[in-house]
């Protein structure tokens, strides 16, 4: 739901669908007129905030420009605070990636060796990661940069990071979010069965070498199971991450409801991820193409309630994303708009001069209806260092 700041409300604005004070609260139905005892009862609760899935139906124009205005400065600064923890917490995300990896490796080598593998380590990095994008939701904004060198350690990593998006945009608790990362870390241990003459291959594999692909979540499946005594319900996301919706996947080809829970937020994350990593048989790709991609397909292919959501919380030029605005600026994509995953929040890093804005300067494109993202581009071809921008950002937030 979307949360509308009681401040900026007034009398007679009505909602398209329901508004409550919380989920388990309504204040008024759709359509139904919100009153001025309504707003007062709000106050004398000190309650900040309403939740709805609906848009505001504003009484007069002038009531509707004073919301929009301050609804759109609320969230600019709302914004800055997010990208502080974003430049504070990188240092963190660097970190807790270095070190799953090293656990993570561990524990594949002594699943595939039989050798005493440990699991309550992945499980810690489970909660340190849930944790770490709970706490930094922005924080997603810097997997890119991270997977472009990929391998089966980062790419793992990757997902469970961006399932915590996911997770947290489809409602789910904490524990069950724990759970789903830490499924999501050891989904590719059958990948060590995979000869590396096949995965570093430059040309397109042999019938022989896609069943040794097609192979690794059977693998990964019996040895979580057998070797880790990891329980059925997490260790079939490992069986079951590249099945598809449609059953046009491997290797049970099963569909629908048959894919467990885990297994249909894994099989999103893990296509959006592979589409943005440097492949030994092409470049990495842009996070808009893989978006782009997985909405193409995802009438066949994806829960289309989880892909939505994907949509919801990443934007279709996702958090991160280097874009060109339609007068000519460039900018990072940095927070996305529930159900108008086409006009996202903007920082802009370049005015349409090339010249970085004195101070931080930003493009609400929910507002700002004459202007529109007109394309995407990595960060290099931009002429763009992250790192500096976010220590200039820093400086400029003083």
């Amino acid at each position: 739901m979307t949360r509308y700041q009681v401040k900026f409300l007034r009398p007679g604005v009505s909602f398209t669908k329901p508004v409550y004070i919380d989920p388990s609260n309504m204040l008024a139905a759709a359509n139904v007129l919100v009153t001025q005892s309504d707003l007062d009862r709000l106050n004398k609760w000190k309650i900040d905030e309403v939740l709805s899935d609906g848009e505001p139906v504003y009484a007069s124009k002038k009531d509707e420009a004073e919301f929009l205005d301050g609804q759109q400065k609320l969230d600019i600064e709302n914004l800055k605070k997010d990208l502080k923890s974003l430049v504070r917490a990188k240092p963190a995300f660097q970190n807790l990636t270095l070190a799953t990896e090293v656990v993570l490796k561990n524990f594949y080598e002594r699943v595939n060796a039989n050798n005493n593998p440990e699991s309550n380590n992945i499980r810690v990095k489970a909660e340190e990661i849930t944790n770490l994008i709970s706490d930094t939701p922005l924080s997603v904004a810097l997997i890119p940069a991270y997977i472009v060198e990929t391998d089966t350690y980062k790419h793992v990593v990757a997902c469970s990071m961006y399932s915590v998006r996911l997770g947290l945009a489809l409602d789910f608790s904490r524990p069950k979010i724990v759970e789903l990362v830490f499924s999501i870390l050891m989904m590719d241990v059958g990948m060590l069965k995979v000869p590396d003459s096949v995965l570093a291959k430059t040309t397109k594999l042999n019938e022989t070498e896609l069943q040794m692909i097609h192979a690794h979540p059977v693998h990964g499946y019996q040895a979580l199971t057998q070797i880790a005594k990891i329980k059925n319900s997490l260790a079939s996301v490992a069986l079951q991450h590249h099945e598809h919706f449609d059953g046009s996947g491997y290797p049970r080809k099963i569909k629908g409801a048959e894919m467990a829970e885990y297994s249909r937020v894994a099989s999103i994350i893990d296509s959006f991820v592979a589409i943005i990593s440097r492949k030994p048989y092409r470049k990495n790709r842009l996070p808009y193409d893989a978006m782009k991609e997985l909405l193409t397909l995802g009438i066949y292919r994806y829960d289309p309630v989880y892909l939505k959501s994907l949509l919801d919380t990443l934007a279709i030029y996702p958090l991160g994303s280097i874009v060109e605005l339609s007068e000519g600026s460039t900018g990072m994509v940095v927070a996305a708009m529930k159900g108008k995953p086409m006009r996202p929040l903007v920082w802009i890093l370049r005015d349409a001069k090339n010249q970085r804005p004195p101070k931080p300067d930003f493009v609400h494109l929910l507002y700002s209806t004459d202007k529109f993202i007109s394309k995407a581009k990595f960060a290099e071809d931009a002429g763009l260092n992250l790192d500096v921008e976010y220590e200039q950002l820093m400086k400029q937030l003083a």
